[in-house]
């Protein structure tokens, strides 16, 4: 087993895709004998720089770029050299043989080249950054586009966690990635198969989970629960975001107060009481690059409606369980809801919990490991060339 660096762009304690992939590929590493360390942004600065996270040491680090505005600019160059010794010292002290980043924001910059300075090979994963951030960022950054091209450009293997966010990838790219290429899916644990004791609620309902933002589609979501008028069922949405004033609002102008319950952040054993108390799921995105939340579902058992996209169609095949909706198609989603509600008696879909079970964590992890195994003996038989120390502090 190698020692792996894992470079996430975000964890603990922030909660997300990401954030539990990483996490959940440290401690299957922990559990099959191998060396895992995680280092992330430092943000917001109050937290600890070196903590332990269930037995696994985390290092936060200020991974500042040269944003649009002189104090960034200048903030870099007067702190970046010296931010990157911190990262390449750290990885030596633990011995690295690999370096791992999960979605390319500033970690990705400085894990790029802190490998390069150590001779390490580097692995490039992508998570749907260009298309899920909050803010767009890909959209309107020509730094962050050029940090994403010079990570992709220096990385020994990339992969992505859906076809879909694959084939993104490359045609943005523009080219075949030159040393090797790959689609990972997300996970599950083995504790969303578990029976829990059902979240408590005064009426049958229908669940939707995730992060607040427009990407999500639940703005649609309401729209269609409100035109569906599936009586006796109500809707519980879990998680934060910016959008929830926005959907708060939008609830009460459609005259859903009564029936649209906003449940706020929710840990993993409230998230898994819900997922056993509701009669089916809605993953209603308008853009997906995978969708986890698809596969607790599963897990659980649940009838689903998800929207065809991304990763979505490619990890939640329609069948007597499943149903595909067109995204942001809000009569389409409607439809799907009165399904739901129709199948409240449903209880659990065997061939759910069958399909879920290709993605276990375990398994997910074997392939990062294989992935580990392969440029690793690349490197040492001579494939691949090293990049010596003290390269310029540039972009692109």
């Amino acid at each position: 087993m190698k020692r792996v660096a894992l470079f996430p762009s975000a964890f603990h304690p922030s909660l997300g895709g990401v954030e539990e992939l990483t996490g959940q590929l440290a401690l299957q590493m922990v559990k099959r004998g191998g060396g895992v360390l995680i280092c992330t942004n430092c943000w917001p600065r109050t937290l600890s720089v070196r903590e332990l996270w269930k037995g696994v040491v985390v290092h936060r680090f200020r991974f500042r770029l040269p944003e649009d505005n002189l104090k960034a600019r200048v903030s870099f160059r007067l702190t970046g050299m010296r931010i990157l010794g911190e990262v390449v010292r750290t990885l030596e002290r633990f011995r690295a043989e690999v370096v791992h980043v999960h979605c390319v924001s500033g970690n990705a910059w400085y894990a790029a080249r802190a490998a390069e300075a150590l001779g390490l090979p580097l692995v490039v994963s992508a998570h749907g950054e260009r298309t899920m951030d909050a803010n767009g960022i890909y959209d309107h950054s020509p730094l962050y586009n050029r940090v994403l091209r010079d990570v992709l450009g220096r990385a020994h293997w990339v992969t992505a966690c859906s076809k879909a966010t694959l084939g993104d990838l490359e045609t943005y790219w523009g080219r075949e990635f030159p040393n090797g290429k790959s689609v990972v899916y997300g996970g599950v644990g083995e504790d969303a198969f578990g029976a829990v004791s059902p979240w408590p609620h005064t009426a049958p309902y229908i669940f939707a989970l995730g992060r607040l933002v427009k990407q999500k589609g639940f703005s649609e979501l309401l729209k269609a629960f409100a035109l569906a008028d599936v009586p006796g069922v109500d809707l519980l949405l879990a998680g934060e975001g910016p959008e929830k004033a926005a959907l708060t609002e939008l609830r009460d102008s459609l005259g859903l107060s009564g029936k649209v319950h906003f449940v706020g952040r929710a840990d993993r054993a409230q998230v898994r009481s819900l997922f056993s108390g509701c009669v089916g799921l809605v993953v209603p995105s308008l853009r997906e690059p995978m969708g986890i939340v698809a596969l607790e579902g599963m897990a659980a058992g649940k009838p689903l409606v998800v929207s065809a996209v991304g990763g979505l169609r490619e990890i939640v095949p329609e069948g007597p369980g499943a149903r595909h909706v067109a995204p942001g198609d809000v009569p389409q989603l409607a439809r799907g809801i009165v399904w739901l509600a129709n199948e409240s008696e449903m209880g659990v879909v065997s061939g759910q919990r069958g399909r879920a079970a290709d993605f276990l964590w375990a398994n997910i992890a074997q392939e990062y490991v294989a992935i580990y195994e392969k440029i690793t003996r690349r490197q040492f038989e001579g494939h691949t060339s090293r990049i010596a120390r003290g390269r310029a502090l540039t972009f692109g």
